[in-house]
């Protein structure tokens, strides 16, 4: 199978998990009529495999490729997003090894490889970009492109934030799925914090922040944990 035949296959596979109803991720654990896959019966699945990306993390990511679908953000906006600092440094924008940070980074890096539209004949941002959306608003994209953390990391934060929101409020979970999965998710927010008072102390090697949480050395909040809860940042410094 060639490369592009393999792109093309995960974007589908990865658009039909979106279109598709998410009420059953939690069935297994809250009694719902459709019961959550087995790893043990999964296709390909071996003995002592551990499972990577759980539903969890599963639905940040389908969260993130959606909205950036939605809102078709440009692959410009999409190099803002996965900007590093300087040729060696980390993202800007994420933490690294951080639980709700690595699935959206995952989420717009699959989205910057997305392909094109073939059977649209219409010429326009939506063809041209390749997504469902008409692009950001200007000042959006401009706080993306800012060199202050504190505007940079509020655009990111309140992006993904309506990404996390809609999908929560689409996914047709109940209301106790809904519990639990806030529940989840806020225990991957403290590993994510955890992380970056590590990186800032650095317990993982000199310049840990510059290689792990380059975007970061003004704050001790992650715009992405907070966004994943409707939380707005606070930064130390402007």
């Amino acid at each position: 199978m060639s490369i592009r035949m393999k792109l093309l296959t995960r974007i589908l596979i990865a658009t039909a998990a979106i279109l598709g109803p998410f009420s059953g991720i939690f069935a297994a654990d809250t009694g719902g009529d459709t019961p959550a896959p087995s790893p043990a019966h999964a296709q390909g699945a071996r003995a002592g495999d551990r499972k990577l990306f759980d539903e969890t993390y599963q639905f940040i990511f389908f969260a993130t490729l959606e909205g950036l679908y939605r809102d078709g953000v440009s692959s410009a906006d999409v190099d803002s997003l996965l900007a590093t600092k300087g040729k060696d440094g980390g993202y800007l924008n994420f933490i690294y090894t951080c639980p709700i940070c690595m699935p959206v980074e995952g989420a717009i890096v699959t989205y910057k490889l997305r392909p094109r539209i073939d059977h649209m004949k219409v010429q326009n941002f939506q063809t041209t970009e390749r997504t469902f959306g008409f692009g950001l608003p200007k000042e959006v994209s401009d706080a993306l492109r800012s060199e202050k953390a504190s505007i940079r990391l509020k655009a990111v934060n309140e992006l993904v934030s309506k990404w996390i929101s809609y999908r929560m409020d689409h996914s047709g979970l109940t209301d106790s799925q809904k519990k639990d999965l806030i529940e989840e998710l806020g225990k991957r927010r403290k590993e994510g914090m955890n992380a970056l008072r590590s990186f800032a102390a650095n317990m993982n090697g000199p310049n840990s922040m510059n290689a792990f949480a380059a975007g970061y050395e003004g704050g001790d909040e992650c715009a992405v944990c907070n966004a994943a809860l409707q939380m707005p940042l606070k930064l130390k410094s402007p």
